[in-house]
């Protein structure tokens, strides 16, 4: 009896160590590193190009359904630079993006072009907050749903900010930006940075600054994990590293999608993992998401058929150089001046070999400008105007140049003057490219190469953007340059 009870007892006291051993281990897991695994898909500079809208969002939906802690971003300009985003001012493309599925979307230079007024309307149709930070209305209101949001994802609180670059009225006709105020965006995460990352455990700044003003913010301001851009349309394929942000970009019109995965060591308080990558976007392979594709479809139906009529030829492919060319002649040859100008930034597609309709043009010139004349004195011309006047050329004399109304409006930028006279036909500048080359059965007669004559150089050449006033002929088109129109 009593070997029993015994037997009993260290039964027990065996049951009760095990026991206490399992607790322990039990505390020991749970008080060990806590690592969370965040994703983050990215877009930007869709400039109203929905063509791949169905095959980006079913990206976005793959890596969600893989992976539910997942946030989906885009850095800024959703619209101007196709007919349907032209034609109804950019409205569709954030019903198409919201029925995307993003979760946040910046505020870009783009989103003003059709004045700034227009933004609450954005935010109204946007299903997503529009985040900006930096940038005011008349009457000292935010031009955006907030400054920044934090988003919890997987347990993580992930800070989102927006900015935009502080440029967008040398960007815009100056009525669309009339009377707004655009705080320094370093100034303004200097600021706010601070105070989000107290409510934050990674702080994410959505940007629409250029990859080289990513670069420079990343440098100034301290606290920053990871800054996702736009502007530059810039190809990041593997992140920029400065100290300890990483910069990543998805170049542009949703030919790209970004995908971020970062892992999140709570104990540490850190990012100890990251990873960056791009998918290559083709509609014609990729599955896509039904509902953004029957969206996008009723949308295209209603503009095509003011866009699908067959206007001339193109014999070969028009990049953008012979483009600038062919359509400074066109200027010319329209309004009975000396010379022809058009910025480089102005013009968003190349023409390929075949038939040339509407919608090719009004994907060429997305902006809703107007043609004029500028007068400038002979002094005033650069060198490379000069040549183009030849014999006749005197310094004394004045000059008249057919350009658009984006480049009067910014002559400073363009001519290196401010009180040029500037005549306004009113003649939208689209329209009478439309009606030139069906006239003329191409962008030259015949569909050949522009004239090389009656073009303007601009006078400066500081930033190498192409709104800053870069030639064509001086550097081809390049997408990673620090500020595009």
């Amino acid at each position: 009896m009593k070997r029993w009870r015994r037997n009993v007892s260290v039964m027990i006291r065996r049951s009760l160590l095990l026991a206490l051993l399992l607790v322990t281990a039990l505390t020991a897991c749970a008080s060990g590193p806590r690592l969370r695994r965040v994703r983050i898909v990215h877009t930007n500079d869709l400039h109203g190009h929905v063509e791949r809208a169905a095959a980006v969002a079913a990206v976005a939906a793959a890596e969600r359904e893989k992976d539910p802690n997942l946030l989906f971003l885009d850095a800024g300009d959703c619209i101007s630079g196709t007919p349907l985003s032209t034609i109804y001012k950019g409205r569709p493309i954030f019903e198409i993006m919201s029925t995307m599925g993003y979760d946040a979307v910046a505020v870009g230079n783009h989103e003003y072009d059709h004045g700034w007024q227009l933004i609450e309307e954005f935010r109204e149709i946007a299903r997503f907050p529009l985040l900006c930070a930096n940038a005011r209305s008349p009457t000292g209101a935010l031009l955006g749903d907030a400054p920044s949001r934090v988003f919890e994802v997987a347990g993580v609180r992930v800070g989102v900010l927006g900015l935009i670059t502080e440029q967008v009225p040398r960007l815009t006709v100056t009525s669309a930006s009339a009377g707004c105020t655009f705080e320094d965006p370093i100034e303004a995460a200097r600021r706010l940075v601070p105070e989000l990352r107290k409510r934050s455990d990674v702080v994410v700044l959505l940007t629409h600054l250029g990859v080289e003003a990513d670069a420079a913010l990343a440098g100034a301001v301290p606290g920053i994990d990871l800054i996702v851009g736009g502007h530059s349309h810039t190809e990041l394929r593997q992140a920029l590293e400065v100290g300890s942000t990483r910069i990543v970009q998805a170049k542009c019109y949703g030919e790209r999608v970004g995908i971020v995965d970062l892992v999140w060591d709570a104990d540490e308080g850190r990012i100890t993992q990251f990873d960056a990558r791009l998918v290559t976007i083709d509609p014609e392979t990729m599955p896509s998401a039904a509902r953004v594709r029957e969206l996008v479809a009723a949308w295209e139906s209603k503009v095509d058929d003011q866009v699908a009529t067959v206007i001339g030829r193109a014999a070969r492919r028009l990049d953008k150089k012979r483009l600038r060319r062919a359509i400074e002649h066109i200027y010319k040859e329209l309004l009975g001046t000396d010379l022809g100008f058009q910025n480089t930034g102005g013009i968003r597609a190349t023409i390929e070999p075949g038939d040339i309709r509407i919608r090719d043009v009004w994907t060429v010139l997305p902006f809703d400008n107007t043609l004029v004349r500028v007068t400038l004195k002979g002094s005033q011309l650069s060198d490379y105007a000069r040549r183009q006047i030849g014999a006749r050329f005197d310094p004394e004399a004045s000059y008249t140049i057919a350009t658009n109304s984006y480049v009067s409006d910014q002559q400073k930028t363009y001519f290196r003057v401010t009180d040029a006279p500037v005549e306004d036909t009113g003649l939208l500048m689209r329209d009478e490219v439309v009606a030139w080359v069906r006239e003329h059965g191409g962008f030259t007669p015949g569909g050949g190469a522009a004239p090389e004559k009656g073009a303007v150089k601009p006078a400066v050449k500081n930033s190498g953007s192409e709104t800053d006033g870069r030639d064509a002929d001086d550097a081809d088109d390049a997408e990673d340059t620090p500020r595009k129109r």
